[in-house]
């Protein structure tokens, strides 16, 4: 590098610093004056501090207290369940120039979800920089959290300057494409907001909300950025970016379509229908060319057509347009236009925000695209690195804290010459995990991505992937398995369960991070996990089925399937805001179904016929179909008004213990201008609208023995 390269000139001034006589030292560490003053708080009726300043403030979720006479910054106890901040109980101001300390934030995948507290990328980048560091030499403060958003990762980023940082990593980014523009939906509960939606919807049609919140979150990461950026310039420190990968291979977003001109809607849904069937049977080529038909309809502004894609140019071989197609997948998936829930995944805007903050002076990056990519010799990441959309497995976390940790020594002043990040990894100590951690994260895996993906393709083999896997990094976690198919069929939350109790004392504990308390049967997994288990031998089938008949057999007067979520076999597949239950949006007194199929648990013993009773609309009169387990039980013609339908089913079609009760509805109407003039027209009187047609709504869904 040239003699003014920055990261040269950065390593210089910290050596110059590191060689500091005792007494400059000792005024380096003394507080900055952008940080809180690291004094006692005042007692009552005090107000500030000494001379006037600040007293101490909290660092995120740490309190400031006196500890032995000094200050100290504690974090509350977590629940027995755990929480989304790291678990250091003590945080304290700096008191000696040596070890360097480098502070961590960051959202989910800073914070090693799935694995932590046991395995987390701060500890690992701390022990990295010791193994080849010095011991004495460096400390990594994490501060990352769960849902970290930009204004609280700028208000901890100041907050921590109480405790004398060196360095400040930032890891963030994943989270920006569904929590930092809210405001920007059909569905937010501000009537200023919906009309501003209507406004730019009517201007640029369907990406003009897509624009209004790509330049919401510019302005909301540049000043959040650059507002760090000029706290670390001013104090004399580095910031280290790390710019996001995400899972390309195995994480797909189904989303439903918008509304299209015309008959656009039901031809692309058949056109969806078609590519599934090409690409079950290995027709590739045929699959990407009728994907390509679905993009031409859509404008490339749908998620599914560009996984649908990306499946398709993956089984031909073509990795580099398979590769295109999952990025496009991803960009395509915006908050603006959300039918169901998504999930985090940093996108081409978010990448592109972090790349152009590192260009800020005394601001370094690490981008993990080309470090993994140079790791595993594939453009195209996936469930090595992975455990689901975004959060990292062991490997994952190993490797991209090696190239955190090369930039880290870089800047240090340590070193005379520079180090790669490839030239050290093999130098670097594996994470130090315990199988039963290891274990639990993969089953982690399995469950959240079992309540969180709604694929094009199917979802099983990829919950028995990590299913297997966790059985194989410590086969003592079949006991949880089994404790999770009783607790998903109890007639209670998990938390009032044996299981639950007797899990908390498992070193397979699983915590809220893992998916344990959820509102659903959890359908796919039960079946996942009873697949997996009875390949090795334990007959979990007939124990699933006990907890199910015994819990949730029907009732004689008959069981309601559509009300709660309960019995809903994919909770996801409703519009997002039904899903999520925000406090400030009513609550719909009916299931609506986005999507051409909707389908649901039937829980029998298959002794008996049963009846149906089914109470739905529709946008026009059509034919219902319903079926179970894929065989065909009979149709309900279903007008615009509620309709109330009866059907039997024989009980040769019923299997004991879990069914699966699907009802496809008819294609919507023709009339793809005329309800988008109306969700425009509806927002703009501060009425929330719908983007996306409604196949059907059921008031009741009620099955019975007959």
């Amino acid at each position: 590098m040239s003699g003014d390269d920055p990261r040269k000139r950065r390593s210089r001034e910290l050596a110059e610093r590191l060689a500091m006589p005792e007494g400059l030292r000792a005024a380096r560490l003394s507080p900055h004056p952008l940080a809180p003053s690291p004094i006692p708080s005042p007692q009552p009726g005090e107000g500030e501090g000494p001379k006037g300043r600040r007293a101490p403030e909290p660092i995120s979720i740490w309190q400031p207290q006196m500890l032995e006479d000094s200050l100290a910054f504690v974090r509350p106890e977590p629940s027995p369940l755990g929480d989304h901040h790291a678990a250091t109980r003590v945080l304290r101001p700096k008191r000696a120039e040596l070890p360097l300390r480098v502070c961590f934030f960051g959202e989910s995948v800073a914070a090693g979800y799935l694995y932590a507290p046991h395995l987390t990328p701060a500890g690992v980048l701390e022990r990295q920089l010791r193994a080849v560091g010095g011991a004495d030499n460096f400390e990594v403060i994490d501060l990352a959290r769960t849902n970290e958003t930009l204004p609280s990762l700028a208000a901890t980023v100041r907050s921590a300057l109480q405790i004398q940082p060196d360095m400040l990593v930032l890891f963030v980014g994943n989270n920006w494409n569904l929590l930092e523009t809210p405001e920007v939906s059909p569905y937010a509960p501000s009537v200023r907001a919906r009309q501003r939606y209507a406004e730019a919807l009517r201007k640029s049609g369907l990406l003009g909300p897509v624009w209004l919140a790509a330049d919401e979150l510019r302005r909301s990461a540049e000043a959040t950025l650059g507002f760090i950026a000029d706290i670390a310039r001013t104090i004399g420190i580095p910031v280290i970016v790390v710019i996001p990968e995400v899972n390309l291979v195995d994480w797909e977003t189904r989303q439903p379509l918008t509304w299209f001109p015309g008959d656009a809607a039901a031809r692309w849904y058949a056109l969806y229908d078609r590519t599934q069937a090409l690409l079950d049977g290995g027709a590739f080529a045929e699959a990407a060319s009728v994907a390509r038909e679905m993009l031409d309809l859509d404008g490339g502004t749908c998620s599914t057509s560009w996984r649908l894609l990306a499946r398709a140019r993956l089984g031909e071989g073509d990795l580099d347009e398979a590769r295109r197609a999952c990025l496009a997948e991803i960009d395509a998936s915006a908050y603006a236009t959300l039918g169901f829930l998504s999930a985090p995944q940093a996108t081409t805007a978010a990448r592109d925000l972090l790349k152009e903050a590192a260009r800020r002076p005394g601001v370094f990056s690490v981008d993990l695209r080309q470090v993994f990519a140079e790791h595993t010799g594939s453009a195209l990441p996936d469930r090595r690195l992975f455990l689901d959309y975004c959060h990292l497995t062991a490997e994952g976390i190993h490797v991209a804290m090696a190239a955190v940790a090369a930039e880290v020594l870089n800047l240090s002043g340590m070193r005379e010459q520079d180090v790669a990040w490839p030239e050290l990894l093999p130098r670097l100590p594996a994470p130090d995990l315990a199988p039963e951690v290891e274990a639990t994260a993969r089953l982690g895996a399995a469950i959240h991505t079992a309540h969180r993906m709604l694929p094009v393709g199917p979802k099983r083999p990829i919950l028995e992937y990590w299913l297997e896997a966790a059985l194989d990094a410590s086969p003592g976690i079949e006991a949880t398995m089994l404790d999770l198919l009783a607790v998903r069929a109890a007639p209670c939350p998990a938390v009032l369960t044996a299981e639950q109790q007797r899990n908390l004392d498992s070193p397979y504990r699983l915590t809220l991070q893992h998916g344990w308390r959820w509102d659903h049967l959890d359908a796919d997994l039960l079946q996942a996990i009873v697949e997996v288990l009875e390949r090795r031998g334990r007959p979990a089938r007939e124990e699933l089925t006990r907890h199910l008949l015994a819990h949730h057999a029907l009732r004689e007067d008959g069981t309601e399937l559509a009300h709660p979520a309960f019995y809903h076999w994919e909770p996801l597949e409703r519009f997002y805001p039904e899903v999520m239950s925000f406090e400030d949006l009513a609550q719909r007194a009916t299931y609506r179904s986005p999507w051409p199929v909707s389908s649901f648990c039937l829980i029998c013993d298959g002794e008996r016929d049963l009846e149906l009773d089914l109470t739905a609309r529709l946008s026009r009169t059509g034919p219902v179909h319903l079926s179970i387990d894929g065989e065909d039980v009979g149709t309900a013609e279903v007008g615009e008004r509620w309709t109330r339908a009866v059907l039997r089913v024989d009980r040769r079609l019923l299997r004991p213990g879990l069914n699966r009760l699907a009802l496809r509805w008819p294609e919507p109407p023709p009339r793809g201008e005329e309800a988008l003039q109306q969700a425009i027209e509806r927002l703009e009187l501060g009425i929330a609208a719908d983007l996306h047609p409604v196949f059907g709504e059921v008031f009741s869904l009620i099955a019975r023995p007959c």
